[in-house]
């Protein structure tokens, strides 16, 4: 188990970067557990 096992964990990921999605999977992986997960466009 990572270091983010347990952990509740907020994800905001960048259209233009790397979305949200993107950030879910390898957290959840890490045993996190994700409540909340959205990619935005910071224009």
């Amino acid at each position: 188990m990572g270091k983010l096992a347990g952990k509740k964990v907020v994800i905001l990921g960048e259209r233009d970067g790397v979305p949200g999605p993107a950030i879910e999977a390898c957290l959840k992986s890490s045993g996190a557990d994700v409540v909340f997960s959205v990619t935005e466009c910071f224009v």
